[in-house]
């Protein structure tokens, strides 16, 4: 091990190297692809479409999030309904987003967003909300802000910032955050483990 403790040589506060791409998915309206040191997560927004009449008239848009793990990052290939740590996923990106988003200024429509894990690294969460904030942005969508996040692990009474896949196993709690920067605003904070003084 390094140093500071970390067996890839960075500090408790330093990201992993970072990669983005906007614009890689023809079909889609708008699409990112992110790199966050292993972690590889490909996002598509599709919309605004028509909501479903079954679920009645609305003054402002819907946000529909699905986040899905490759079956070679974890993923069961045969699966073809989510698994519960997708659905819990999914609907945090949908939480984390939603603030981001005017849905105001588009009654009766959906937008979907599709992230798809290509390679499960450590920080998932966090890289699909960055990733799909900037494919919302992509798509050309109304937006209040961009919703970075992040992800805070604590590993033998340490805190470390952007945890590896290896960190994030080994961890006593973990913290991930998204946030309006232009607002200050917090759009989700998920807290698992044991925290203590």
């Amino acid at each position: 091990m390094a140093e500071t403790g970390r067996r890839d040589g960075r500090g408790c506060e330093e990201f992993r190297s970072i990669f983005m791409q906007t614009g890689l998915l023809k079909h889609a309206k708008g699409s990112s692809y992110l790199e966050l040191g292993a972690t590889k997560v490909m996002v598509g927004v599709f919309g605004p479409r028509q909501s479903d009449r079954k679920l009645g008239f609305s003054d402002s848009g819907r946000l529909q999030c699905e986040v899905r793990f490759a079956s070679f990052a974890g993923g069961s290939a045969t699966q073809t309904h989510q698994s519960a740590a997708e659905r819990n996923m999914s609907a945090a990106l949908t939480q984390a987003l939603a603030p981001s988003v005017l849905l105001d200024r588009l009654p009766k429509t959906v937008v979907d967003v599709y992230a798809m894990v290509l390679e499960s690294g450590g920080g998932e969460l966090a890289a699909c909300i960055t990733a799909a904030s900037a494919a919302l942005a992509s798509a050309g969508l109304e937006l209040l802000d961009l919703a970075p996040a992040c992800q805070v692990v604590r590993v033998d009474g340490q805190l470390l910032l952007d945890p590896t896949l290896a960190e994030a196993d080994q961890a006593n709690g973990s913290v991930v955050l998204a946030a309006l920067p232009a607002t200050n605003e917090v759009t989700l904070m998920s807290v698992t483990g044991t925290w203590s003084a």
